[in-house]
């Protein structure tokens, strides 16, 4: 989980708005990131006490994940010095990070070209099917988005259960969303076709959204076998594409 500077600051730099974007991180130092302390000053300040519940009480939340990346960029992008690769990796961020917020995602890691965020407690209160529908619709904007240009991406969406952990030992600045499913969402982004959205046969709060879609412009290409997956249970995964 991204610390909170990184999330502040990604707010700002994108225009969203938020309960994070409104604290005053001056008076908190870094190694109190998503510490209980800031988070019960959020709630001090009159904001959202979910941030309690699940980081500081660690109540599981339900998630919806989308894991996208520039497809093969290690090998398109190779001849690229550090500078070059830097100006591709900034002009990515600016076209998928303004998308991830328009729908209320907010982001995990920034890995790369690879970016993982998150639809769900406490960031958005809004029920399960709401933010598959975020993350659905997010990811359909950004292949749409990006496939006529140098950043066409595949994107893995997920659903599941997990646990923001923070180790209150240590000056550790962030937290770590603890679950199968995140394992899962690694995996699937792994095998995930170019172009497409995939996600795994198998995950009913998924498969239920996804039926009656192609009125949306969905095309079914699955399932496909996925093989021995470590750490997996789902035995196929299915890969969309857009009618566009």
């Amino acid at each position: 989980m991204a610390n909170l500077r990184m999330i502040k600051r990604l707010n700002e730099t994108y225009g969203k708005e938020s309960q994070i974007r409104k604290m005053n991180l001056d008076d908190i130092p870094l190694y109190e990131s998503f510490n209980s302390a800031v988070v019960r000053k959020l709630a001090d300040l009159g904001y959202n006490n979910s941030f309690t519940k699940h980081f500081v009480n660690r109540e599981p939340a339900d998630l919806a994940f989308l894991f996208m990346d520039i497809c093969s960029f290690s090998t398109r992008f190779s001849h690229l010095d550090g500078n070059g690769t830097a100006r591709v990796l900034d002009a990515y961020y600016d076209l998928v990070i303004p998308i991830i917020y328009k729908y209320g995602g907010e982001i995990d890691k920034i890995i790369g070209d690879g970016i993982i965020c998150m639809f769900g407690p406490p960031f958005l209160n809004t029920s399960n099917s709401e933010n598959i529908e975020k993350a659905e619709k997010c990811a359909k904007e950004i292949i749409e988005v990006t496939n006529p240009t140098d950043y066409y991406s595949k994107i893995a969406m997920h659903f599941g259960n997990i646990v923001y952990y923070n180790n209150t030992s240590v000056h550790y600045e962030e937290y770590t969303v603890v679950g199968k499913p995140i394992t899962e969402l690694f995996r699937l982004e792994g095998i995930s076709v170019d172009k497409r959205v995939n996600y795994y046969g198998g995950v009913a709060e998924i498969n239920n959204y996804h039926r009656g879609l192609h009125e949306f412009g969905w095309a079914e290409v699955g399932p496909n076998p996925t093989g021995e997956l470590k750490g997996v249970s789902y035995l196929t995964f299915y890969s969309k594409y857009y009618r566009f």
